[in-house]
């Protein structure tokens, strides 16, 4: 399986959008290039990890038997579509002050799995600057992200994420966030909805991928395909990988088989109990 690497709040920059959300500093523009998972895990860029193939010693390889290892991404990606839509939910963490930058990104996505197409829409917990920053974003590759200022994010809300096709070539992305409000947009998209994900990434900064933002474990719910719960197994998880080891890692499926935690550890965390 290939995996696509994303994202994400570049548009804060590339776009021409100035400061970050509230005025204090703007982030450095982030970078998008493919990373592949699966027979082989490439790195994204040169400066980055070393090339890891799936011959990675068991030890590192025992989580669970994944299904995946990627470079910057953790989470589930299910690849026997085609889908006309994806949905998911989760809660922002908060993300724990650091002597360096660090980011990361959670979003629900249809294909970046064997493709160079992919439409996204998530959220960003980073610190950079020395202060946190949060923020909602869409995007539809290879265009960058696009960061969505009529909503506040904070720790403790509740982000829904709902991409759907609603016409041949328009999708319609829609992010709710439990406090501050809903937003949707249609959009022109070509893409082949070969694969839906429900992911954690750790995004480019220029041609490198820095510390992913230490934050308590993500717990992802409600994913859906196709207006029907998700059904993931555990070959559909995958984990990060940097520098041989494992750094955030995802539970198998709850019982409902739309749920699960990624936490930022070698081991894998305990799956979620049903809500």
């Amino acid at each position: 399986m290939q995996v696509r690497s994303t994202l994400v709040i570049a548009a804060m920059v590339t776009l021409g959008l100035g400061a970050a959300p509230g005025g204090g500093a703007a982030e450095p523009a982030l970078a998008v290039a493919p990373a592949r998972v699966g027979a082989a895990l490439t790195s994204p860029s040169a400066t980055a990890d070393p090339v890891v193939h799936a011959a990675t010693p068991a030890g590192v390889r025992s989580a669970g038997g994944l299904g995946w290892y990627s470079s910057n991404w953790a989470g589930y990606a299910v690849a026997a579509g085609p889908y006309r839509s994806v949905s998911g939910q989760w809660t922002v963490p908060a993300v724990v002050p650091t002597g360096r930058s660090s980011y990361s990104a959670q979003w629900v996505g249809v294909d970046g799995v064997s493709s160079a197409a992919l439409i996204q829409a998530g959220t960003e917990v980073s610190f950079f600057n020395g202060t946190a920053h949060y923020a909602a974003w869409w995007e539809i590759l290879p265009a960058p992200a696009v960061s969505i200022r009529t909503l506040t994010v904070r720790p403790g809300d509740v982000i829904s994420v709902t991409i759907a096709r609603v016409s041949p070539g328009r999708w319609r992305i829609t992010l709710k966030d439990s406090r501050s409000g809903s937003f949707t947009t249609t959009r022109g998209y070509a893409g082949p909805g070969a694969s839906a994900e429900w992911i954690e990434e750790a995004p480019l900064v220029g041609s490198r991928i820095p510390p992913l933002a230490p934050h308590a474990p993500v717990v992802f719910d409600n994913a859906m395909v196709n207006g029907a719960m998700a059904q993931l197994s555990v070959a559909d998880a995958g984990a990060m990988l940097r520098r041989g080891m494992l750094v955030d890692t995802p539970s198998a499926p709850d019982a409902d088989g739309n749920g699960f935690v990624v936490a930022q550890q070698a081991t894998q965390p305990a799956q979620p109990a049903r809500t």
